[in-house]
């Protein structure tokens, strides 16, 4: 597997397991950051590479920094 996919592979699950601690589904998530349902999915899955702006309004609806989200990865 290629770094690029192994690390969208890990920022997947690193947000799948953030977003479920704070009890927020998919659908709510994407409804806060404007975006579809589907994209949440994709992107949790490492099927999507999300932008940095994306990535920022992530994280901000999750409440963690950035710091903290990547410090897992």
């Amino acid at each position: 597997m290629a770094s690029e996919d192994l690390f969208l592979k890990e920022l997947g699950r690193r947000i799948s397991e953030v977003r479920k601690k704070t009890g927020i589904t998919q659908e709510k998530l994407a409804d806060i950051i404007d975006v579809h349902r589907t994209y949440i999915g994709f992107i949790e899955q490492g099927k999507r590479n999300p932008s940095i702006g994306n990535i920022h309004k992530i994280a901000k609806a999750l409440n963690i920094s950035l710091v903290d989200l990547f410090k897992r990865l």
